[in-house]
């Protein structure tokens, strides 16, 4: 494991070398928050110390927004709590019946509610008001998203990319390098504005895969008050769990 001295950071990576990569020098940030540098294998560490500490600002910045996802509050799951949907405040509401067809979730009268068939449970009850809440907003988010990300496909000129639900665990969205998005069904919570930042910042990396000054440039000719919307969601973001 190596490491760069950053003001008062510590900044360590791991490095993969490989005979076939070209001169240049690659620096990726795992959903995990490992940080990875890939180079050519007669690169010297100077060269690799220097690349890195030149990204250290981006670094630290990149992985305070992983841990603003993966801090999120969990919820106890009890009526009257806070939900949120699409920026929309609702309330929950658990309904306990007996009989009836098997545990559901709407939008009522500005409630999430929860309608539950209490015969036959085992004691898991708060398992599985989680489980289909969160499957409830993860079908939101896969009807939602992909239409969005084709307006936003088309509004930029490129092919409408494959698009996937995931749980992320500490990313808001990702772009492989094949040019698949990836979104955590979580951003579903968020007020459409911010969600659509999410979607037009991963469609920019369709086209540049790293963080470079043409990337923001990019997205800045598209959506030209991102910063606002990104402080938004790394402010607000705590709130969208479960």
């Amino acid at each position: 494991m190596n490491k760069v001295i950053f003001g008062r950071k510590t900044i360590r990576f791991s490095v993969i070398h490989s005979v076939r990569r070209k001169k240049t020098i690659a620096l990726y940030i795992e959903p995990t928050g490992d940080i990875l540098v890939r180079a050519q294998v007669n690169t010297s560490c100077s060269r690799l110390t220097h690349v890195v500490k030149s990204k250290a600002e981006w670094i630290i910045t990149k992985l305070m927004s992983l841990n603003d996802v993966s801090h999120q509050i969990k919820k106890e799951l009890v009526s009257g709590e806070s939900f949120y949907y699409l920026g929309r405040h609702m309330r929950l509401k658990i309904l306990k019946v007996m009989g009836g067809k098997k545990t559901a979730v709407r939008i009522y009268r500005g409630r999430l509610e929860v309608i539950m068939n209490l015969a036959g449970k085992n004691g898991k009850v708060h398992e599985e008001i989680r489980d289909v809440i969160t499957e409830w907003y993860k079908m939101q988010a896969a009807r939602r998203i992909p239409e969005r990300v084709e307006i936003y496909a088309d509004k930029m000129g490129v092919a409408t990319p494959p698009v996937f639900i995931r749980n992320q665990k500490k990313i808001w969205g990702s772009c492989s390098s094949k040019g698949a998005l990836r979104f955590n069904w979580r951003i579903i919570m968020a007020p459409m504005s911010l969600v659509d930042y999410v979607i037009v910042h991963e469609l920019c990396h369709v086209k540049y895969k790293n963080h470079s000054k043409l990337f923001w440039k990019y997205l800045g000719a598209v959506m030209p008050d991102y910063e606002k919307r990104k402080e938004r969601i790394r402010i607000d973001g705590v709130q969208w769990s479960i």
